[in-house]
Protein backbone atom coordinates (compact mmCIF):
# COMPACT_ATOMS: atom_id res chain seq x y z
CA UNK A 1 0.00 0.00 0.00
CA UNK A 2 1.83 3.69 -0.94
CA UNK A 3 1.64 6.07 1.06
CA UNK A 4 -0.62 8.27 -0.75
CA UNK A 5 -3.39 5.64 -0.69
CA UNK A 6 -2.86 5.13 3.05
CA UNK A 7 -3.01 8.77 3.86
CA UNK A 8 -6.77 8.83 2.23
CA UNK A 9 -7.69 5.44 4.25
CA UNK A 10 -6.68 7.70 7.06
CA UNK A 11 -8.62 10.59 6.00
CA UNK A 12 -11.77 8.79 5.62
CA UNK A 13 -11.08 6.93 8.99
CA UNK A 14 -11.11 9.94 10.75
CA UNK A 15 -14.16 11.57 8.64
CA UNK A 16 -15.97 8.60 9.53
CA UNK A 17 -15.56 8.67 12.96
CA UNK A 18 -16.07 12.75 13.47
CA UNK A 19 -19.35 12.42 11.25
CA UNK A 20 -20.71 9.44 12.80
CA UNK A 21 -20.20 10.57 16.38
CA UNK A 22 -21.53 14.10 14.77
CA UNK A 23 -25.08 12.17 13.32
CA UNK A 24 -25.11 10.41 16.45
CA UNK A 25 -25.54 13.67 18.44
CA UNK A 26 -28.07 15.10 15.76
CA UNK A 27 -30.11 12.13 15.80
CA UNK A 28 -29.99 11.87 19.76
CA UNK A 29 -30.65 15.63 19.98
CA UNK A 30 -33.61 15.74 17.73
CA UNK A 31 -35.29 12.86 18.98
CA UNK A 32 -35.14 14.19 22.49
CA UNK A 33 -36.58 17.38 21.47
CA UNK A 34 -39.11 15.85 19.44
CA UNK A 35 -40.18 13.95 21.89
CA UNK A 36 -40.47 17.15 24.65
CA UNK A 37 -42.43 18.92 22.10
CA UNK A 38 -44.74 15.38 21.69
CA UNK A 39 -45.46 15.35 25.09
CA UNK A 40 -46.04 19.12 25.55
CA UNK A 41 -48.71 19.03 22.93
CA UNK A 42 -50.61 16.36 24.48
CA UNK A 43 -50.17 17.65 28.15
CA UNK A 44 -51.87 20.67 25.88
CA UNK A 45 -54.53 18.03 24.96
CA UNK A 46 -55.09 16.26 28.45
CA UNK A 47 -55.84 19.60 30.16
CA UNK A 48 -58.12 20.42 27.29
CA UNK A 49 -60.00 16.96 27.88
CA UNK A 50 -60.09 17.03 31.36
CA UNK A 51 -62.22 20.89 30.81
CA UNK A 52 -64.22 18.79 28.75
CA UNK A 53 -65.17 16.14 30.76
CA UNK A 54 -64.95 17.62 34.03
CA UNK A 55 -66.05 20.81 33.77
CA UNK A 56 -69.39 20.27 31.66
CA UNK A 57 -71.66 21.84 34.36
CA UNK A 58 -69.49 24.62 35.48
CA UNK A 59 -69.53 26.50 31.52
CA UNK A 60 -71.68 27.63 29.17
CA UNK A 61 -73.33 26.07 26.32
CA UNK A 62 -71.56 28.65 23.89
CA UNK A 63 -67.93 28.05 25.80
CA UNK A 64 -68.17 24.08 25.93
CA UNK A 65 -69.29 23.96 22.19
CA UNK A 66 -66.02 26.23 21.84
CA UNK A 67 -64.26 23.94 23.92
CA UNK A 68 -65.97 20.54 21.96
CA UNK A 69 -64.56 21.63 18.55
CA UNK A 70 -60.72 22.33 20.03
CA UNK A 71 -61.17 19.30 21.23
CA UNK A 72 -62.36 17.60 18.44
CA UNK A 73 -59.51 18.96 16.41
CA UNK A 74 -56.89 17.96 18.38
CA UNK A 75 -57.40 14.47 19.61
CA UNK A 76 -60.07 11.34 18.81
CA UNK A 77 -62.41 10.84 21.88
CA UNK A 78 -60.65 7.02 21.28
CA UNK A 79 -57.24 8.74 22.78
CA UNK A 80 -58.83 10.15 25.65
CA UNK A 81 -59.36 8.04 29.66
CA UNK A 82 -60.98 9.71 33.04
CA UNK A 83 -60.28 7.27 35.41
CA UNK A 84 -62.09 8.01 38.97
CA UNK A 85 -60.37 7.81 42.72
CA UNK A 86 -61.03 3.66 42.58
CA UNK A 87 -59.18 3.17 38.94
CA UNK A 88 -62.59 2.90 37.16
CA UNK A 89 -62.60 4.43 33.60
CA UNK A 90 -64.92 6.68 34.31
CA UNK A 91 -65.70 9.03 30.80
CA UNK A 92 -63.20 8.46 27.66
CA UNK A 93 -63.36 6.20 24.84
CA UNK A 94 -59.74 4.65 24.77
CA UNK A 95 -59.51 0.83 25.02
CA UNK A 96 -56.66 -0.57 26.87
CA UNK A 97 -55.11 -3.33 26.07
CA UNK A 98 -52.66 -5.66 28.02
CA UNK A 99 -52.77 -3.29 31.16
CA UNK A 100 -50.52 -0.56 29.62
CA UNK A 101 -52.35 2.02 32.18
CA UNK A 102 -51.90 0.08 35.71
CA UNK A 103 -52.16 1.03 38.92
CA UNK A 104 -48.99 1.98 39.68
CA UNK A 105 -49.29 4.26 36.70
CA UNK A 106 -52.58 6.12 38.46
CA UNK A 107 -50.74 6.42 41.54
CA UNK A 108 -47.48 8.37 40.86
CA UNK A 109 -49.78 10.63 38.43
CA UNK A 110 -51.88 11.37 41.95
CA UNK A 111 -48.67 11.79 43.68
CA UNK A 112 -46.62 14.12 41.23
CA UNK A 113 -49.84 16.07 39.61
CA UNK A 114 -49.12 14.87 36.23
CA UNK A 115 -47.13 11.88 34.80
CA UNK A 116 -45.85 10.04 31.16
CA UNK A 117 -45.30 6.92 29.03
CA UNK A 118 -44.31 5.84 26.47
CA UNK A 119 -44.22 2.39 24.20
CA UNK A 120 -43.69 1.66 20.51
CA UNK A 121 -46.87 2.89 19.92
CA UNK A 122 -47.92 5.56 21.36
CA UNK A 123 -47.11 8.25 23.57
CA UNK A 124 -49.32 9.00 27.03
CA UNK A 125 -49.78 12.12 29.41
CA UNK A 126 -51.58 11.86 32.50
CA UNK A 127 -52.88 14.79 35.02
CA UNK A 128 -54.37 14.89 38.25
CA UNK A 129 -57.47 16.59 38.16
CA UNK A 130 -59.55 17.72 41.12
CA UNK A 131 -63.11 18.33 40.64
CA UNK A 132 -66.19 18.89 42.70
CA UNK A 133 -67.47 15.64 41.08
CA UNK A 134 -63.84 13.97 42.82
CA UNK A 135 -60.58 13.43 42.22
CA UNK A 136 -59.76 12.08 38.74
CA UNK A 137 -57.04 10.72 36.40
CA UNK A 138 -57.27 12.13 32.94
CA UNK A 139 -55.08 10.26 29.89
CA UNK A 140 -54.33 11.06 26.75
CA UNK A 141 -52.72 9.42 24.22
CA UNK A 142 -51.01 10.18 20.83
CA UNK A 143 -50.08 7.48 17.81
CA UNK A 144 -46.18 7.55 17.29
CA UNK A 145 -46.50 6.71 13.14
CA UNK A 146 -45.77 10.71 12.32
CA UNK A 147 -43.23 11.11 14.92
CA UNK A 148 -41.11 7.32 13.91
CA UNK A 149 -41.33 8.38 10.47
CA UNK A 150 -39.65 11.32 11.34
CA UNK A 151 -37.27 10.05 12.89
CA UNK A 152 -36.53 7.54 10.24
CA UNK A 153 -36.58 10.02 7.38
CA UNK A 154 -33.96 12.13 9.38
CA UNK A 155 -31.83 8.38 9.90
CA UNK A 156 -32.35 8.02 6.24
CA UNK A 157 -30.76 11.70 5.30
CA UNK A 158 -27.89 11.23 8.01
CA UNK A 159 -26.93 7.76 6.60
CA UNK A 160 -27.02 9.48 3.02
CA UNK A 161 -24.90 12.16 4.04
CA UNK A 162 -22.68 9.79 5.98
CA UNK A 163 -21.89 7.55 2.82
CA UNK A 164 -21.45 9.95 0.22
CA UNK A 165 -19.29 12.29 2.72
CA UNK A 166 -16.98 9.34 2.84
CA UNK A 167 -16.96 8.99 -0.80
CA UNK A 168 -16.17 12.74 -1.63
CA UNK A 169 -13.34 12.89 1.17
CA UNK A 170 -11.98 9.76 -0.07
CA UNK A 171 -12.26 11.12 -4.08
CA UNK A 172 -10.93 14.73 -2.52
CA UNK A 173 -7.85 13.37 -0.51
CA UNK A 174 -7.04 11.14 -3.57
CA UNK A 175 -7.22 14.74 -5.88
CA UNK A 176 -5.47 16.73 -3.65
CA UNK A 177 -2.51 14.04 -2.95
CA UNK A 178 -1.60 14.35 -6.08
CA UNK A 179 -0.87 17.75 -5.25
CA UNK A 180 0.47 17.40 -2.23
CA UNK A 181 2.44 14.26 -3.10
CA UNK A 182 3.87 16.18 -6.10
CA UNK A 183 7.43 17.33 -4.80
CA UNK A 184 7.56 13.51 -3.42
CA UNK A 185 7.01 12.41 -6.33
CA UNK A 186 9.47 14.68 -8.25
CA UNK A 187 11.95 13.56 -6.32
CA UNK A 188 11.12 10.04 -6.73
CA UNK A 189 11.33 10.52 -10.35
CA UNK A 190 15.13 12.35 -10.09
CA UNK A 191 15.98 9.49 -8.32
CA UNK A 192 15.04 6.78 -10.37
CA UNK A 193 16.58 8.74 -13.55
CA UNK A 194 19.92 8.45 -11.72
CA UNK A 195 22.51 6.12 -12.88
CA UNK A 196 26.50 5.06 -12.52
CA UNK A 197 27.16 8.78 -14.47
CA UNK A 198 25.49 10.61 -12.65
CA UNK A 199 24.34 9.28 -9.16
CA UNK A 200 26.25 12.31 -7.55
CA UNK A 201 24.26 15.46 -9.05
CA UNK A 202 22.55 16.51 -6.35
CA UNK A 203 18.57 16.76 -6.36
CA UNK A 204 16.71 19.67 -6.21
CA UNK A 205 13.30 21.03 -4.96
CA UNK A 206 11.74 24.42 -5.21
CA UNK A 207 9.17 25.70 -3.44
CA UNK A 208 8.61 22.75 -1.57
CA UNK A 209 7.48 21.79 2.18
CA UNK A 210 10.33 22.39 5.28
CA UNK A 211 10.39 18.26 5.59
CA UNK A 212 10.87 17.53 1.77
CA UNK A 213 13.39 20.34 1.49
CA UNK A 214 15.37 18.73 4.82
CA UNK A 215 14.55 15.35 2.98
CA UNK A 216 16.73 16.83 -0.27
CA UNK A 217 19.13 18.34 2.17
CA UNK A 218 20.33 15.16 4.03
CA UNK A 219 20.28 13.12 0.38
CA UNK A 220 22.61 15.54 -0.89
CA UNK A 221 24.52 15.45 2.23
CA UNK A 222 24.75 11.59 1.94
CA UNK A 223 25.16 11.38 -1.75
CA UNK A 224 28.05 13.70 -1.01
CA UNK A 225 29.73 11.61 1.41
CA UNK A 226 29.37 8.70 -1.01
CA UNK A 227 30.82 10.35 -3.48
CA UNK A 228 34.13 11.43 -1.44
CA UNK A 229 33.91 8.03 -0.33
CA UNK A 230 33.57 6.56 -4.45
CA UNK A 231 36.88 8.86 -5.19
CA UNK A 232 38.85 7.46 -2.35
CA UNK A 233 38.54 4.00 -3.61
CA UNK A 234 39.38 4.74 -7.25
CA UNK A 235 42.39 7.30 -5.66
CA UNK A 236 43.22 3.81 -3.37
CA UNK A 237 43.05 1.10 -6.62
CA UNK A 238 45.26 4.03 -9.05
CA UNK A 239 47.62 4.60 -5.62
CA UNK A 240 47.78 0.43 -5.66
CA UNK A 241 48.79 -0.19 -8.99
CA UNK A 242 50.72 2.80 -9.22
CA UNK A 243 52.69 2.17 -5.95
CA UNK A 244 53.15 -1.61 -5.89
CA UNK A 245 54.03 -1.46 -9.49
CA UNK A 246 57.27 0.56 -8.84
CA UNK A 247 59.09 -1.37 -5.77
CA UNK A 248 58.27 -4.42 -7.50
CA UNK A 249 59.71 -3.21 -11.00
CA UNK A 250 62.82 -2.71 -8.29
CA UNK A 251 62.96 -5.74 -6.39
CA UNK A 252 62.88 -8.09 -10.02
CA UNK A 253 65.25 -6.21 -11.40
CA UNK A 254 67.74 -6.06 -8.58
CA UNK A 255 67.42 -9.79 -8.68
CA UNK A 256 67.24 -10.27 -12.64
CA UNK A 257 70.47 -7.87 -12.53
CA UNK A 258 72.23 -9.49 -9.32
CA UNK A 259 71.51 -13.00 -10.82
CA UNK A 260 73.14 -12.88 -14.33
CA UNK A 261 76.59 -13.04 -13.32
CA UNK A 262 78.86 -13.92 -9.96
CA UNK A 263 79.09 -11.10 -7.41
CA UNK A 264 81.28 -10.46 -4.74
CA UNK A 265 80.32 -10.41 -1.02
CA UNK A 266 80.30 -6.58 -0.96
CA UNK A 267 78.53 -6.54 -4.00
CA UNK A 268 75.75 -8.62 -2.54
CA UNK A 269 75.80 -6.50 0.79
CA UNK A 270 75.11 -3.92 -1.69
CA UNK A 271 72.24 -5.54 -3.56
CA UNK A 272 70.59 -6.47 0.12
CA UNK A 273 70.49 -3.31 1.10
CA UNK A 274 69.10 -1.92 -2.14
CA UNK A 275 66.43 -4.79 -1.52
CA UNK A 276 65.86 -4.02 1.98
CA UNK A 277 65.19 -0.69 1.12
CA UNK A 278 62.58 -1.82 -2.05
CA UNK A 279 61.14 -3.71 0.72
CA UNK A 280 60.99 -0.93 3.61
CA UNK A 281 58.97 1.17 0.83
CA UNK A 282 56.35 -1.47 -0.33
CA UNK A 283 55.74 -2.04 3.38
CA UNK A 284 55.09 2.00 3.60
CA UNK A 285 53.29 1.69 0.91
CA UNK A 286 50.84 -1.70 1.95
CA UNK A 287 50.49 0.85 5.32
CA UNK A 288 49.49 3.75 3.66
CA UNK A 289 46.56 1.48 1.33
CA UNK A 290 45.39 0.52 4.31
CA UNK A 291 45.23 3.53 6.05
CA UNK A 292 43.43 4.73 2.74
CA UNK A 293 41.44 1.73 2.19
CA UNK A 294 39.76 2.20 6.03
CA UNK A 295 40.84 -1.67 6.77
CA UNK A 296 43.10 0.38 10.22
CA UNK A 297 40.64 2.87 11.05
CA UNK A 298 37.32 2.34 9.19
CA UNK A 299 37.22 6.04 8.59
CA UNK A 300 35.96 6.52 12.62
CA UNK A 301 35.31 10.74 13.08
CA UNK A 302 35.96 11.57 16.67
CA UNK A 303 36.65 14.99 18.42
CA UNK A 304 40.62 15.55 17.36
CA UNK A 305 42.97 18.47 18.53
CA UNK A 306 44.16 19.58 14.92
CA UNK A 307 47.14 21.06 16.68
CA UNK A 308 48.06 18.07 18.54
CA UNK A 309 48.26 16.55 15.46
CA UNK A 310 50.00 19.08 13.00
CA UNK A 311 52.73 19.03 16.58
CA UNK A 312 53.03 15.47 15.74
CA UNK A 313 53.82 15.70 12.28
CA UNK A 314 56.77 18.58 13.13
CA UNK A 315 57.68 16.22 15.65
CA UNK A 316 58.68 13.49 13.32
CA UNK A 317 60.21 15.76 10.16
CA UNK A 318 62.63 17.52 12.48
CA UNK A 319 63.46 14.04 13.20
CA UNK A 320 63.76 12.29 9.99
CA UNK A 321 64.58 15.52 7.78
CA UNK A 322 66.39 17.58 10.61
CA UNK A 323 63.70 19.80 8.61
CA UNK A 324 64.02 23.75 10.32
CA UNK A 325 60.10 24.65 11.16
CA UNK A 326 58.27 27.47 12.89
CA UNK A 327 55.10 27.81 14.18
CA UNK A 328 53.03 30.45 14.72
CA UNK A 329 49.62 30.04 17.09
CA UNK A 330 47.59 33.48 16.50
CA UNK A 331 44.36 31.22 17.73
CA UNK A 332 42.13 32.72 20.80
CA UNK A 333 39.39 30.99 20.67
CA UNK A 334 40.61 27.47 21.44
CA UNK A 335 37.28 24.85 21.06
CA UNK A 336 38.25 25.74 17.02
CA UNK A 337 41.77 23.68 17.41
CA UNK A 338 39.04 20.49 18.13
CA UNK A 339 37.45 19.06 15.06
CA UNK A 340 35.80 15.96 14.33
CA UNK A 341 37.91 13.84 12.34
CA UNK A 342 40.21 10.60 11.80
CA UNK A 343 43.85 11.35 13.53
CA UNK A 344 45.44 8.50 11.15
CA UNK A 345 44.05 10.31 7.94
CA UNK A 346 44.56 13.90 8.98
CA UNK A 347 48.33 13.36 10.20
CA UNK A 348 48.90 11.06 6.83
CA UNK A 349 47.44 14.29 5.34
CA UNK A 350 49.28 16.52 6.86
CA UNK A 351 52.91 15.05 6.42
CA UNK A 352 52.46 14.86 2.86
CA UNK A 353 51.34 18.73 2.69
CA UNK A 354 55.13 19.06 5.52
CA UNK A 355 57.03 16.69 3.51
CA UNK A 356 56.16 18.91 0.14
CA UNK A 357 57.21 22.07 1.38
CA UNK A 358 60.52 20.69 3.00
CA UNK A 359 61.41 18.71 0.03
CA UNK A 360 60.82 21.45 -2.56
CA UNK A 361 62.23 23.65 -0.44
CA UNK A 362 65.51 21.62 -0.36
CA UNK A 363 64.70 21.85 3.29
CA UNK A 364 64.73 25.82 4.02
CA UNK A 365 62.49 27.07 7.02
CA UNK A 366 59.01 26.22 6.76
CA UNK A 367 56.19 28.55 8.42
CA UNK A 368 53.35 26.84 9.91
CA UNK A 369 50.82 29.90 11.16
CA UNK A 370 47.06 28.78 12.85
CA UNK A 371 44.92 31.52 12.44
CA UNK A 372 41.43 32.69 13.48
CA UNK A 373 39.43 34.27 10.71
CA UNK A 374 35.54 35.22 10.57
CA UNK A 375 35.82 32.28 13.79
CA UNK A 376 37.16 29.87 11.56
CA UNK A 377 40.39 28.11 11.58
CA UNK A 378 42.33 28.60 9.28
CA UNK A 379 46.59 26.61 9.00
CA UNK A 380 48.34 27.87 6.29
CA UNK A 381 51.77 25.80 5.60
CA UNK A 382 54.69 28.44 3.61
CA UNK A 383 57.66 27.40 2.13
CA UNK A 384 60.35 28.95 0.06
CA UNK A 385 61.00 26.49 -2.61
CA UNK A 386 59.99 26.27 -6.45
CA UNK A 387 57.00 27.05 -6.11
CA UNK A 388 54.05 25.92 -8.29
CA UNK A 389 53.46 27.46 -11.83
CA UNK A 390 50.23 29.12 -12.44
CA UNK A 391 49.55 26.75 -15.32
CA UNK A 392 49.73 24.07 -13.34
CA UNK A 393 47.49 25.08 -10.51
CA UNK A 394 44.29 23.66 -12.01
CA UNK A 395 45.62 20.48 -12.04
CA UNK A 396 48.21 20.02 -9.17
CA UNK A 397 45.58 18.16 -6.82
CA UNK A 398 45.16 15.10 -9.83
CA UNK A 399 46.62 12.12 -9.12
CA UNK A 400 50.18 11.49 -10.23
CA UNK A 401 50.43 14.58 -11.85
CA UNK A 402 53.67 16.63 -10.94
CA UNK A 403 54.37 20.16 -11.67
CA UNK A 404 56.94 20.82 -15.07
CA UNK A 405 59.32 22.16 -12.34
CA UNK A 406 59.90 19.16 -10.51
CA UNK A 407 62.25 17.43 -12.58
CA UNK A 408 65.41 17.14 -10.30
CA UNK A 409 62.75 15.68 -7.37
CA UNK A 410 61.71 12.27 -6.76
CA UNK A 411 57.92 11.90 -6.26
CA UNK A 412 55.17 9.67 -7.23
CA UNK A 413 52.59 13.02 -7.56
CA UNK A 414 50.26 11.30 -5.11
CA UNK A 415 50.94 12.83 -1.93
CA UNK A 416 48.89 16.13 -3.33
CA UNK A 417 46.18 14.16 -4.19
CA UNK A 418 45.56 11.80 -1.44
CA UNK A 419 45.61 15.02 0.90
CA UNK A 420 43.17 16.65 -1.00
CA UNK A 421 41.20 13.68 -0.61
CA UNK A 422 41.28 13.19 3.29
CA UNK A 423 40.80 16.89 3.68
CA UNK A 424 37.72 16.88 1.72
CA UNK A 425 36.03 13.84 3.41
CA UNK A 426 36.87 16.32 6.48
CA UNK A 427 34.91 19.77 4.93
CA UNK A 428 38.44 21.37 4.92
CA UNK A 429 39.00 22.74 2.16
CA UNK A 430 42.53 22.74 0.48
CA UNK A 431 43.71 25.84 -1.44
CA UNK A 432 46.81 26.57 -2.80
CA UNK A 433 48.44 29.88 -3.25
CA UNK A 434 51.95 31.79 -4.57
CA UNK A 435 53.86 32.31 -1.83
CA UNK A 436 55.88 35.68 -2.91
CA UNK A 437 58.42 35.97 -3.93
CA UNK A 438 58.83 32.75 -3.96
CA UNK A 439 57.53 29.25 -2.10
CA UNK A 440 53.99 28.32 -1.89
CA UNK A 441 51.34 28.77 0.44
CA UNK A 442 48.82 25.72 1.36
CA UNK A 443 45.68 27.42 2.93
CA UNK A 444 43.53 24.69 5.18
CA UNK A 445 40.20 25.98 5.96
CA UNK A 446 38.44 24.70 8.55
Amino acid sequence: MNLKLRLSLYSVAIFSVVIFVASAAIYISFYKKMEQNELLSLKNKTLLAAIYYLEADEVGHVERETIKDQLRKSISRKNIAVFNEENILAKGEMVLENNIISEDFLNKTRLHLENNLITDDYFYNSLFYKDNEGDFVVITREIKTDFNQQLFTLLQILIIVFVVGVLLIYLFSRFLGKFAFQPLTNIINQIKERDNNNFTQPLSSNDTYTEIQDLVVSYNHFIDRMAQTFTIQKNFIDYVSHELRTPITALLGTLEVTNHKKRTLEEYANVMVQLKQYINDLQETLDQMMLLSGAKTSFEFQPVRIDEVVWHVIENAILYHKARINVDLQVKNNQLLTIQGNEKLLEVALNNLLGNAIKYSNNQPVLIQFLEIGNRLQIHISDVGIGILETDLKQIKQNFFRGKNTQEFQGKGIGLSMAHIIFTLHQIDLEIVPNNPKGTVVQLVF
